[in-house]
């Protein structure tokens, strides 16, 4: 037998070999981790299944085994050298209670000598400092005890994979990459995690822990193994080469990019493998739905896409650099990951947008960062700087406490090039390196934490809960409400203020947890259910209904009369009128979903959803809004299905097999083995999901888009009512078009065309007014009577100021612009009385030394007012007039404090 040596081989092999150990092969999950807080991005493969390790969830089988795709952020800046990527496969065998320490050693020396055909000679294994039980099982299964190390924490603990988690210690297996005759088992430099001779290929985790928030580990309610093995690491080792990039996982990447860059070098070859390895991340990303963002995941990504451009920029390659790079990930992995194919033509147009915005903010951004520069006293090319640019850059320097360090660009200045014009921090410092100056890091990182939410505060009362859930140790509630409203259930707690209680009183708010309900549980975009409780001795409001920990139900309560015990037996009432329109519109908002993917595009994917009793909330990714016709379109699609009154499908299977018959899941939820799938018109909609709907398309009654509307890069959000909260916006719009009828005396017929009538008279009046204006203030600007006028000069700068007449603000404006066009060069000043306040609007012409904007600030803060504006444009208003009047009296008394 050959050992394998692509990674579709590898990554064939590994899961075959567990499954042939009676291990459930799972598919990889999302980027996006579901319902962890903790993470950024999914890390690990053991991520996906930590509900399993600390016992809140039962797995679907106590074995399995995935290929799980992984990101770490940690490593961005070191892509482009032999070992580090971002984006990596993560193969790995998981035990739930079952196998244990012997079984996974066992199994991994198997696969590593019998199949992967290492050398048993070069492999060598590492145990944590105090795990003699592991190092006595690697010896009985042949190893020598000098192939054994032993390490502490930093290298033999594991986890938790983010701030909680399972943890415990582990055994990594090394391969050694050296010369056998020149092995130096006595030299304490040479070994395993110390001599850069030895790869680690595969860690095996024995999960005995769980870590909390204060950094305390508490033991598991049973032993768990977690291992991983780096794909691309190993199909490297397996191909005897140094790096994955010299595999068949970037080959065609490279080849692509060897066609357009000719130069040779080291420093060449690390740019490809930076393009052709965050062109491969991002691609992942996008199609998992991250969205280039100025924080969180979506930074993350564009971090990757600028990095990724700036260094294609240093070769001069041309646009598009990277959605070559998602074509050749797709036609490599699609088979694998489909989504890479479904949604690759918008990941390459989020790539493209990506790139051709972030040109625009690189050149804007470098003028500015040039500018500041060039007040540090060094030589800067003006001529490349930008009008834009250099007000911009003005505007940023005043904001500065110490303008006289001339070594150091001030963290302030940093960060309002990142935070207002979107210029990353990591393309500053690289150009201010390139003229010998400093970034004030530290202020730049406190500024920074300032901006974020601090996210550990506003959840501690979550996470307080959660562990009180815990402590309960209770079975998931059995939720019945897909087949009633009303149930008899026994109370198994009750929760006042994080405290568990015995009793609870008349006027109390409390929270109730039952053997059963028939309330459903806030989840997947449905919110929960309201209703009523009866205990023999009172009456009680269930305001809402959660599921945070463990699948146990949470009735967030109101005690209206009487009292009501533990323990006690109790009536559970959902609120039939609520849930059914509920149910209308979930059942809609599937409809809606795939409405939007056949009309718009296979990209479209939920990004978001409420499902509310009044209305439906739909986030979709779409780069561009929906055209008029296009939202008729999907209406229309809706109600056809509507009218056909289609049978709603409920299907329970499994995830795997789910998603092998086409159903859609959605990254940011998470599913059990087992799930309920809802199709209409399977395959043209076929989804997972857990919520309540119809039995049938007809009972949702008339389907109307409210609203469509961008809520972010790549993300648009559609409000929507259907049933009775449709026919009341009918009936709405129907009241207002009689009124508007009634007005104009018109019917039906000529309802459209009176009113355009209407509208172009008063905007043809309206216009006519408006030069009437413009000629009595043009007019007042010549009386002497009504208006003071005064020319002269501030050093060469000609200035003319005039108090004149003006209805309004705007005519004012349009008057100063004439006189501006009048003077030809130099600096216009006219003010009114406008709405019993005084207004000052200052123009300045191209060529003037003076900034209008600084100008209005003086004369605001001489009279007590309020100004500002730009260099040719500004404005001031002053409340006291007979400030105003003085000023306009002699303008030079406060003209001459200009600088």
């Amino acid at each position: 037998m050959k050992p394998p040596k692509t990674a579709d081989e590898l990554r064939k092999s590994f899961l075959d070999f567990f499954e042939s150990k009676d291990h459930l092969t799972h598919p990889s999950s999302s980027l996006i981790p579901s319902g962890d807080p903790t993470l950024l991005l999914t890390n690990s493969g053991m991520a996906q299944f930590k509900a399993y390790f600390s016992g809140e969830k039962k797995p679907p089988r106590n074995r399995m085994t995935t290929s799980q795709k992984c990101f770490r952020t940690t490593d961005i800046e070191e892509v482009g050298d032999d070992t580090h990527l971002t984006l990596f496969e993560m193969l790995g065998n998981f035990s739930f209670g079952d196998y244990f320490k012997k079984e996974a050693c066992e199994w991994a020396l198997e696969f590593m000598t019998e199949v992967l055909m290492f050398d048993k000679n070069r492999l060598f294994f590492t145990v944590y400092k105090d795990d003699d039980e592991t190092k006595e099982i690697w010896e009985k299964l042949g190893i020598p005890e000098k192939y054994i190390y032993k390490f502490g924490d930093e290298d033999n603990w594991w986890g938790p994979a983010g701030d909680e988690g399972p943890c415990g210690p582990c055994s990594e297996l090394h391969y050694y990459t050296g010369d056998l005759d020149n092995m130096k088992f006595s030299d304490d430099k040479w070994g395993p995690n110390i001599h850069e001779d030895f790869v680690e290929l595969y860690n095996l985790v024995f999960t005995q822990y769980y870590r909390d928030l204060d950094g305390k580990d508490t033991s598991l309610p049973f032993n768990n193994i977690d291992t991983g093995m780096g794909l691309e690491r190993t199909v490297s080792i397996l191909n005897s080469v140094k790096s994955s990039y010299e595999t068949d996982i970037f080959s065609e990447h490279l080849t692509h990019l060897n066609t357009l860059i000719k130069e040779k070098g080291l420093d060449v070859e690390k740019s490809k493998r930076i393009i052709a390895e965050h062109g491969r991340s991002a691609s992942f990303l996008i199609g998992d739905g991250v969205l280039p963002e100025n924080t969180g995941r979506g930074y993350v990504l564009r971090r990757l896409i600028r990095r990724a451009m700036v260094t294609a920029k240093k070769l001069d390659l041309e646009f598009p650099i990277l959605s070559p790079m998602a074509k050749i990930t797709s036609n490599k992995l699609s088979h694998i990951y489909p989504e890479l194919d479904e949604k690759l033509d918008f990941i390459v147009s989020v790539l493209n947008k990506e790139e051709e915005n972030f040109n625009k903010t690189l050149n804007f951004g470098t003028q500015v960062l040039y500018e500041l520069i060039s007040k540090r006293d060094i030589n800067i090319d003006h001529e490349i700087i930008s009008n834009d640019a250099k007000e911009v850059s003005k505007e940023i320097f005043n904001k500065i406490n110490d303008k006289k360090n001339k070594k150091v660009l001030s963290g302030i200045e940093a960060f309002i090039l990142y935070d207002t014009y979107g210029f990353p921090i990591e393309i500053t410092s690289e150009i201010c390196s390139e003229f010998g100056l400093e970034i004030d890091s530290e202020s730049f990182d406190e500024i920074m934490n300032k901006q974020k939410d601090n996210s550990k505060k506003s959840s501690s009362n979550k996470d307080i809960s959660e562990k009180i859930y815990s402590k309960l140790n209770l079975d998931p509630t059995e939720f019945l409400g897909f087949e009633t409203l009303t149930t008899k259930s026994k109370v198994l707690a009750i929760i006042q203020n994080n405290e568990i209680k015995e009793k609870i009183y008349e006027g109390e708010d409390f929270e109730i947890i039952t053997d059963k309900s028939p309330f459903y549980a806030e989840k997947g975009g449905q919110i929960g259910d309201t209703g009523k409780g009866f205990s023999e001795t009172g009456e009680f409001e269930i305001i809402d209904t959660t599921s945070p920990y463990g699948g146990v139900f949470i009735h967030k309560s109101k005690m209206k009369s009487g009292e009501i015990t533990k323990n006690s037996l109790i009536k559970l009432e959902v609120s039939e009128d609520r849930r059914e329109k509920i149910k209308r519109n979930h059942t809609a908002t599937h409809l809606l979903h795939a409405a939007l993917r056949e009309i718009i595009g296979i990209h479209v994917r939920q990004s978001g959803s409420l499902v509310h009793p009044d209305y439906l909330r739909f986030d979709f990714t779409n780069l561009e809004s929906l055209s008029e016709s296009s939202i008729k379109k999907v209406e229309e699609k809706v109600n056809d299905y509507i009218r056909n009154n289609l049978e709603v499908e409920v299907c329970n299977t499994t995830y795997n097999k789910a998603i092998e018959d086409g159903a859609l899941a959605f990254f940011d939820d998470k599913y059990e083995h087992d799930v309920r799938t809802i199709k209409i018109d399977a395959p043209w909609s076929f989804e997972l999901c857990g919520g309540t709907h119809m039995s049938r398309t007809g009972g949702i009654g008339l389907f109307k888009i409210v609203s469509e509307a961008g809520i972010g890069s790549g993300n648009r959000r559609i409000f929507a009512t259907t049933g009775i909260a449709t026919e009341n916006i009918v009936e709405n719009n129907q009241t207002i078009v009689r009124e508007i009828m009634k007005t104009l005396s018109s019917n039906t017929e000529d309802v459209i065309d009176k009113f355009n009538s209407l509208l172009k008279l008063s905007k043809d009046q309206q216009k006519e007014i408006e030069d009437l204006q413009m000629q009595i203030t043009n007019l007042s600007m010549g009386n002497s009577e009504k208006s003071t006028s005064e020319e002269f000069e501030i050093g060469s700068t000609k200035v003319s100021c005039s108090k004149v007449f003006a209805s309004n603000i705007g005519a004012l404006r349009k008057a100063g612009d004439l006189q501006r066009t009048k003077l030809g060069k130099g600096l216009v000043i006219l003010g009114s009385i406008i709405d019993e306040k005084g207004s000052i609007v200052i123009m300045a012409t191209d060529g003037v030394d003076i900034d209008a904007g600084e100008l209005a600030k003086l004369i605001a803060k001489e009279t007590d007012g309020g100004g500002g504006g730009n260099k040719f444009s500004a404005q001031v208003g002053i409340k006291d007039l007979e400030k105003f009047e003085l000023f306009f009296k002699d303008p030079n008394k406060i003209l001459d404090n200009l600088d």
